[in-house]
């Protein structure tokens, strides 16, 4: 029993990485084909650097798929670790969906649409940057899972850091489009981690 749950946790948290990595890179297509509907868009070195991370994702997810094997009963804390690890993909899946209905017209990438308004409710109203906090997620959630050192060593070296510097080149386009409404939004929603009203730090704003 206890290696049929370890191998589905595995299973689900590569699938899930995967399918997400996949997801990305037909949004950045269907983002292309609706390229006249956009009245701006950025695409300056950061966001180049993680466009790459789609990619990434979807291939370490087959790979890591493709290397589950039935085995022994797993010890403790590797059952703990791929339950935990396929939760946290889990996690990360359901604030992907959760953004989509709150912004169906939601496109990969830096740009302003004509018609564009700023969407601060469903998980917006949460954190300002739910589908980033999603991908986080997914992408704590895949080496933890199955104690992987490379795709841990991308988590932290480049994931992470990449999608911090990628925000604020978003954030900086939303002021410069929406101003003094996008300042309040600031105020009134946390960046990523969803703080109680009151306790966040001057930093997240």
């Amino acid at each position: 029993m206890s290696t049929l749950v370890y191998n589905s946790a595995l299973t689900l948290a590569a699938i899930g990485a995967a399918a997400r990595g996949l997801v990305v890179i037909l949004a950045f297509v269907r983002t292309f084909l609706n390229r006249r509907q956009f009245v701006s868009f950025r695409f300056g070195w950061i966001e180049c650097l993680v466009s790459v991370e789609p990619l990434l994702l979807l291939a370490m997810g087959w790979w890591l798929f493709e290397g589950i094997r039935a085995s022994d009963s797993p010890s403790v804390s590797r059952m703990s670790a791929a339950v935990l690890g396929a939760g946290l993909v889990l996690s990360g899946w359901v604030l992907v969906v959760w953004t989509f209905f709150s912004w169906p017209s939601i496109f990969a990438g830096h740009g302003i649409l004509s018609g564009h308004r700023l969407i601060t409710t469903g998980a917006y109203g949460v954190v300002r940057h739910p589908v980033y906090l999603g991908a986080l997620l997914i992408w704590i959630g895949l080496p933890l899972a199955f104690t992987h050192v490379t795709t841990f060593a991308l988590a932290v070296l480049y994931v992470i850091p990449g999608y911090l510097l990628y925000l604020r080149s978003e954030e900086a386009m939303m002021l410069a489009s929406f101003g003094d409404e996008y300042r309040e939004y600031q105020r009134q929603v946390p960046r990523l981690l969803p703080f109680p009203s009151g306790k966040r730090s001057a930093s997240d704003r």
